[in-house]
């Protein structure tokens, strides 16, 4: 019997059931199936456990299952035990690009080229499983960091890692949303417990952002989401605190869409953070085990980094560097809601909030 956390409908006469495998738990939920057909859509985010179970459960004589995914690391398993053992398994696949699809014009086709690069353009745009080795911002250069005063930006956000045995770090960014969004990081703060000859208090750090944040017009200051003790200090400063976005790997590859296209440029002051862009690297062990890690160095100031810009603009969204943003769209990607009253309520700011 299908399990109840299983949608049902039915198909042509047959039952068809939708399953979401969020995690290694969901075998559970197609154990004691009998399928004749599956369908998979990014097969390389399903952990194997659930992968066995689905092909064990395809019990009616002429079953067939159908995946699609994009390449990742050539370490994954599905690259290892799937793709490369093909013949000896009976598996049949097929390689696309962007230019096989006939409702993609080439406009579009070239604009995505040009927002991967490094390990994300061999995967994204070329199909390939590649190793996630080297720079993790390989597109970084002189035209990302800039000397002259910019233009007065619409709105600020900041970005906050925090740390007691390690490094507390933040970063404050100016945007512009006329159009595809340009992010310049004017300033960075940087407090590192080892240097310093102690770790400083919750208090202490909290009083360093809100004069690091000094008259800035911010509207949000994304933090760590496992620094509850920090986030409190800083509400209790009348500060607009949310919890960072933490997903790693679409984070970073968000941050590398705005580094590639120079929509994201650094004051030339903030040393730490060029310098960190500039060493912060792939994981060479994890990518052995078919994992995409950064590697944990020089990686506090390029969360924060991180944090600020894939919560104020979550991946898949404004990829479009012709598109205009309203105030409304930077309300929603900075808050959550295009309700006026939500941004005032949430904060506590009464009317008027910090727009």
């Amino acid at each position: 019997m299908p399990s109840p956390k299983c949608m049902q409908t039915q198909l042509y006469g047959r039952d068809v059931y939708f399953k979401g495998v969020h995690d290694s738990g969901a075998y559970k939920d197609i154990q004691g199936m009998t399928l004749a057909l599956a369908f998979c859509d990014e097969v390389v985010n399903m952990p194997q456990n659930v992968w066995n179970m689905l092909i064990g459960r395809l019990r009616k004589p002429g079953a067939q299952l159908f995946a699609t995914c994009n390449p990742e690391g050539p370490a994954h398993w599905f690259k290892k035990e799937i793709i490369d053992q093909a013949d000896e398994k009976g598996v049949k696949y097929w390689t696309f690009l962007m230019e096989d699809n006939p409702t993609l014009t080439v406009e579009y086709v070239e604009r995505m080229k040009k927002m991967y690069t490094g390990m994300w353009y061999k995967r994204y745009i070329l199909g390939e499983w590649a190793v996630a080795h080297g720079l993790i911002y390989d597109s970084f250069d002189k035209e990302n960091i800039y000397e002259n005063d910019q233009d007065t930006p619409n709105y600020y956000v900041v970005g906050v890692d925090y740390g007691t045995s390690n490094a507390t770090a933040a970063v404050l960014c100016g945007i512009r949303p006329t159009r595809w969004p340009q992010i310049t990081v004017e300033r960075e703060y940087y407090y590192d417990s080892v240097k310093g000859g102690r770790q400083k208090t919750d208090d202490e750090l909290a009083r360093d952002i809100k004069d690091f944040v000094s008259y800035h017009n911010v509207s949000a200051i994304y933090v760590d989401p496992s620094a509850a003790s920090l986030k409190l200090e800083l509400q209790r400063r009348n500060l607009p605190v949310l919890s960072a976005k933490n997903d790693v790997l679409p984070g970073i590859k968000t941050v590398s869409k705005f580094i590639a296209n120079k929509n994201m440029v650094i004051n030339k002051n903030c040393t730490t953070l060029i310098e960190a862009l500039q060493s912060y690297c792939w994981d060479p062990a994890a990518a052995d085990r078919g994992e995409d890690k950064p590697l944990k160095k020089f990686d506090h100031i390029c969360d924060c980094t991180r944090y600020a810009i894939f919560s104020a603009f979550p991946s898949g969204e404004f990829n479009n560097p012709d598109e205009h943003l309203t105030i409304d769209q930077i309300r929603r990607n900075v808050y959550g809601s295009n309700d006026d009253n939500y941004v005032s309520d949430m904060l506590g700011l009464g009317q008027g909030g910090y727009f």
